[in-house]
């Protein structure tokens, strides 16, 4: 490759007007990503109070946080560029059921790749001791032996 065409091609990515309109919308989804940062602790708060109060989840609060952890993974992918597909306010809103079919989906994919269990493999028997020698039987020396008064 020549120092020409090279300098060419960065020139041609440099001027592509994509790549500024991108640049805009990573800045705004950055900022709205800290906004969501904010609100996702409100939420754990809340839901935390919650459940210590009452004894139970706010079934709302949950669905919500569902949807807020939605929107933050469909951010991060744009900004990360894993992904072209631009989150909230220009796409809708997520569902909050969105992030857990997609994990039910990857969780029995993965589970119908795995192959075929083996069959255990046959126990062997265990290995025999060497029998233990036996210690000779203590004899009464002088020292042990009872002491006449």
């Amino acid at each position: 490759m020549s120092e020409q065409s090279t300098s060419e091609e960065i020139k041609a990515h440099v001027s592509d007007a994509n790549i500024w309109k991108r640049l805009l919308f990573m800045i705004l989804f950055t900022i709205l990503y800290s906004a969501a940062e904010i609100v996702l602790c409100v939420v754990v708060l809340y839901q935390f109070l919650a459940v210590l109060i009452t004894g139970s989840k706010n079934d709302k609060v949950l669905s919500f946080g569902a949807q807020l952890s939605t929107y933050v993974y469909q951010i991060v992918r744009f900004l990360t560029f894993n992904t072209d597909d631009q989150p909230y306010p220009v796409a809708d809103w997520p569902s909050d059921k969105a992030l857990a079919e997609k994990a039910e989906a990857a969780a029995t994919a993965k589970a119908a790749a795995k192959p075929a269990a083996r069959k255990p493999a046959a126990k062997k028997a265990p290995a025999r001791k060497a029998p233990a020698k036996k210690a000779a039987p203590k004899t009464e020396s002088a020292d042990s032996a009872p002491k006449a008064e």
